[in-house]
C-alpha cells in the first residue's frame, strides 16, 4: 500500500478521495457526507482560512483510506485539524494507523504541537473511533450532540414560537442578510465572531479566539459566493444599536435538499431574552423561503450546553449521534 497526496485539480483522484469518505460515512444516520458536486468545487478551491492537504492510502488502484489535513492560517498556529476515513471492509489492516502517523509527522514538520481529529458515535456511547484514538494517545477533549430536524414537520410549531419570542424581544430587533453582511453591521459582526470560542463550551480543546476584521469577513463572503454556498444570517440588534448575537444556516446551491447550522451566539450580557430562539426562527424561515424543497437541517452543540440544547429541541431538533473531538498534544 502507498500513501500519497491528492492533486485536487485531478477530478479522478479527487473523486477517489471523496468515495472513501462516502463509504466510511455510509453507516452513519441520515446523509452526513457532503454531496459530490459541491464538494468537488469546494475541495479544489483554495481557502484563505486554511492550508488543506488531501491524502489517500492506495492499494494498487484502489483508495482504501483518506485524510483531510487542515492548518489554520489566521489563528491557532499551534493546531492541526484532521479527518481520517477508512473503507469499512479495510479496517483493522493498519490503514488508519498509517494515516494518523502521517498526520503527526506533518504536524511536527509544520512546527505545531496539537492535533484535533473528529469522530462520531451513537448517542452517549464511546465508539470505535474514540477507542482507536485512545490507543494512539488521543483523549476525548469535547463531546457534542449532532441533531437533525425535519423542516416540513418543524414549521408547524413556528407561529407559536414566534409569538413567544415577539413577547420577549422588548427593545431588541432581529435583522437578516444573505451571506454578505450589511455595511452598518459588518464590523460589529466581526466583533461577535472574534469572541465566539470564548463564549461557548470547548471542553479541553486547546483553541483560542481569533480576530475577524472587515477585510477577512469580506474575503470569506466572496469565497462563499464563488462556491455558491450561501450563509443565511440573523443578528439581534440591542437597544443601543450594537449586535447582541448572531446565528446562521448554510446551504449549497448544488445540493439544496439539506442545510447546516453554522454558529449561534448570544453574548453573555444579553442572554435570557429568547434571542437565540428568535434568530434561529428567522434563519430557518429564510431557508425555506429561499429553498422550499429543503427537507432537513443539521446542527450540533456541546452536550453540556443545556440552554442551546433546549432551544434546538424546541425547534424540533433531535439527537442522531455524538461528535467526539479527539485531541493529542505532541512531544516536540
Amino acid at each position: 500500500m502507498e500513501l500519497r497526496e491528492i492533486d485536487t485539480t485531478d477530478e479522478a483522484q479527487l473523486r477517489s478521495w471523496w468515495e472513501v469518505g462516502a463509504a466510511a460515512s455510509a453507516e452513519r444516520p441520515g446523509d452526513p457526507w457532503p454531496a459530490w458536486e459541491p464538494n468537488r468545487v469546494a475541495l479544489a478551491t483554495p481557502s484563505p482560512e486554511r492550508d488543506q492537504t488531501l491524502i489517500c492510502v492506495w492499494d494498487g488502484d484502489e483508495a482504501v483510506g483518506a485524510t483531510m489535513y487542515l492548518l489554520p492560517v489566521n489563528d491557532n498556529p499551534h493546531v492541526a485539524f484532521a479527518d481520517v476515513f477508512v473503507r469499512p471492509e479495510r479496517r483493522r489492516e493498519g490503514v488508519g494507523r498509517r494515516l494518523v502517523a502521517d498526520v503527526e509527522e506533518r504536524t511536527r514538520s509544520a512546527g505545531r504541537n496539537t492535533i484535533l481529529i473528529e469522530t462520531t458515535t451513537a448517542p452517549g456511547q464511546e465508539g470505535a473511533g474514540s477507542r482507536f484514538g485512545a490507543a494512539l494517545g488521543y483523549a476525548v477533549a469535547n463531546r457534542e450532540e449532532i441533531k437533525s430536524v425535519d423542516l416540513t414537520e418543524a414549521q408547524r410549531w413556528w407561529p407559536e414560537l414566534q409569538a413567544e419570542v415577539d413577547a420577549h424581544l422588548g427593545g431588541y430587533r432581529i435583522v437578516t442578510w444573505d451571506t454578505v453582511a450589511p455595511d452598518e453591521h459588518v464590523a460589529d459582526f466581526g466583533r461577535l465572531l472574534s469572541g465566539f470560542l470564548s463564549q461557548i463550551p470547548l471542553g479541553d480543546m486547546a483553541l483560542a479566539d481569533s480576530e475577524w476584521t472587515v477585510d477577512r469577513l469580506r474575503t470569506a463572503e466572496r469565497r462563499m459566493l464563488e462556491l455558491r454556498r450561501f450563509m443565511l444570517t440573523a443578528a439581534a440588534v440591542a437597544p443601543d444599536g450594537t449586535l447582541a448575537g448572531c446565528s446562521d444556516v448554510r446551504v449549497d446551491e448544488a445540493a439544496p435538499g439539506s442545510a447546516d447550522v453554522g454558529i449561534t451566539l448570544v453574548t453573555e450580557e444579553h442572554r435570557g431574552r429568547r434571542l437565540g430562539l428568535a434568530m434561529k426562527l428567522a434563519t430557518h424561515r429564510m431557508l425555506l423561503d429561499a429553498y422550499p424543497a429543503c427537507q432537513r437541517a443539521t446542527t450540533s452543540n456541546a452536550a453540556v450546553n443545556q440552554h442551546m440544547g433546549a432551544v434546538n429541541e424546541r425547534l424540533g431538533y433531535r439527537v442522531v449521534e455524538d461528535l467526539l473531538e479527539l485531541q493529542k498534544v505532541l512531544e516536540v
